[in-house]
């Protein structure tokens, strides 16, 4: 058996989960795992991990330093079994048995054995190489799925190219999920995102159907052009007190001076300590 590559972590769940009713059956099959490892024992322990703790009344708890973005506030212990026996399978087996057995568990899985895959991308070694399985989740119109690549991760900022960091995005508009807590948001806007969000905004309003309220930031923080201040000047005229804010705030943080006079011009002027969360909290 190999090193444990995420130790603190591996560490952190068998303290949390030592305590739970079904740590003897999880240990106890693990242990059969190191053993005699067969890719059939590992999916039937990945699937019985809930039931062992099934009764636990508490939550996961862990330090925030293991868990950056907050993936695994609120799991259950058994959700937590199911991240432990992932990183058991990287330490005992070979890259070659790691790559299939992932892929075809990703295959198989119903849709809470997904969200937990997904969520744990950024915790198992060599995350990156299921990248079009994270890909495949953020076309999902299942919302709880879609949500386990799109927050409180930082693994599409990492692993995505542009195309598939645009279809995110977007798709998080289509779900009328949080965009502005997508982490990375910010940092990789661009101006194809930028265009692909105007053009969905138009399409909703002529359909008479709500745009969400954060779509605006991305346009905001990458407003250069005329058309840009435009698009901007014209959306916070028809839309709602929230929408506007967004536009407001977006504007406030584009360095442009343009960016800056027009925000400072648009009515209904929100106070300057506003930040994104405060405004995800404002009523539609």
């Amino acid at each position: 058996m190999k090193n444990i590559q995420n130790q603190p972590l591996y560490d952190g769940l068998r303290k949390a989960l030592s305590t739970g009713p079904g740590w003897q059956n999880l240990t106890a099959n693990i242990d059969v795992s190191r053993n005699n490892y067969t890719r059939a024992g590992f999916f039937l322990n990945f699937a019985m991990a809930p039931r062992w703790f099934k009764s636990a009344p508490t939550h996961l708890v862990l330090d925030a330093d293991l868990d950056p973005f907050g993936a695994l506030q609120n799991w259950s212990l058994g959700q937590a079994a199911r991240l432990l026996i992932l990183l058991e399978l990287a330490a005992l087996v070979d890259a070659d048995e790691y790559m299939a057995a992932m892929s075809e568990l990703f295959k198989t899985a119903d849709v809470n054995e997904l969200i937990v895959l997904v969520k744990s991308l950024q915790f198992i070694p060599e995350g990156e190489i299921f990248v079009e399985r994270a890909r495949e989740a953020a076309r999902s119109n299942i919302e709880s799925v879609f949500c386990a690549v799109a927050h409180h991760t930082d693994y599409p900022q990492r692993y995505f190219d542009a195309a598939g960091w645009n279809q995110l995005v977007l798709k998080a508009a289509f779900l009328a999920v949080p965009i502005w807590s997508i982490v990375g948001v910010r940092e990789r806007n661009n101006s194809a995102l930028v265009a692909m969000l105007q053009d969905y905004a138009r399409e909703r309003q002529a359909a008479s159907r709500p745009v969400p309220w954060d779509l605006y930031c991305c346009p905001a923080w990458n407003a250069s052009s005329d058309a840009d201040f435009q698009f901007l000047e014209h959306q916070s005229a028809i839309s709602s007190p929230k929408i506007r804010a967004a536009i407001v705030l977006g504007l406030r943080e584009n360095n442009l001076p343009k960016a800056q006079t027009l925000a400072a011009q648009l009515p209904d002027q929100p106070a300057n300590t506003l930040r994104w969360e405060d405004l995800a909290a404002w009523d539609n």
